[in-house]
């Protein structure tokens, strides 16, 4: 008895029933990976922020960026600019879009200068953006006999999104805005806009999107100008705001990590620092 097989029509309704089924599946993942991949990249921030705080301890002063738009055939790949930090950031003003973590200065592994997102961690410290005070590159990170400075200077605002406040208070007695971060890390998000590529490539913004450009950009930040009393140059945080693909100037899913410099200098223990 001769058996009957499928026939193309039936064969083109198995594949497609099959199509449906695996669509579904991976449109149920992927909110599952995103957080996977957040994680990853917090995993990577608190990393990093060890790295940073032990060069403050050993060195009394923060790390200058790296260049995140230099081949791995640049010598200075991964090493902060200029190398040492014995004066100003060279990664500062018209070129801090292209400040990252310089992980060879850190002593870390390469695999934690970027996010979940194969991204660099773009990274400013106090002293490398516009209207703020150096604390870094050449001035030491000291306050002699204080683990919390009576006088921290201006350092660098970071506002959130949502509300359009800052999130970054002054300490008593001061009275401008303007402080508090002694730096500020940057994961660009799924989105990736703005940020550098291991190949030292940046990746465009595919609308405009105000807030996200702050933290490629950060002086002339509308965030910032905004405030009351404004200041020349913010970074944003808060959210994720808006679903990916971003349709929407709005959007914003980038990761900030961010410590005042009376926190270092506490983290830093006795006799670091300039703690007594």
């Amino acid at each position: 008895m001769s058996q009957r097989g499928f026939t193309l029509v039936e064969m083109a309704m198995v594949f497609v029933l099959i199509g449906f089924l695996v669509g579904g599946g991976l449109f149920a993942l992927a909110p599952v990976i995103d957080k996977a991949r957040i994680n990853q990249t917090n995993a990577t921030l608190d990393q990093v922020e060890n790295a940073l705080e032990l060069f403050a301890i050993r060195y009394s002063r923060l790390p200058c960026p790296a260049d995140g738009s230099l081949a791995n055939t640049d010598p200075n790949y991964g090493l902060e600019q200029p190398v040492g930090g014995a004066t100003t950031c060279t990664i500062t003003g018209a070129t801090d879009a292209k400040a990252v973590i310089p992980w060879k200065t850190l002593g870390i592994d390469e695999s934690y200068s970027v996010d979940a997102w194969a991204t660099r961690l773009s990274y400013w410290p106090s002293g490398s953006v516009t209207g703020s005070t150096t604390l870094t590159t050449g001035t030491p990170l000291t306050h002699t006999g204080s683990t919390f400075p009576t006088s921290s200077g201006t350092y660098m605002t970071v506002v959130d999104v949502v509300s359009l406040k800052s999130i970054t208070p002054l300490p008593p007695p001061a009275t401008t805005s303007g402080d508090q971060a002694a730096y500020v890390l940057v994961s660009h998000g799924k989105s990736r806009w703005y940020g550098y590529s291991k190949n030292g490539v940046q990746a465009v913004a595919q609308i405009s999107s105000p807030d996200k450009a702050c933290n490629s950009t950060p002086n002339g930040c509308a965030l910032g100008t905004g405030l009351t009393p404004s200041v020349p140059a913010a970074f944003a945080s808060g959210g994720p705001v808006g679903a990916y693909p971003p349709n929407s100037n709005k959007y914003f899913d980038d990761i900030i990590r961010w410590r005042s410099p009376a926190m270092i200098i506490q983290l830093c223990g006795s006799g670091s620092c300039g703690n007594s």
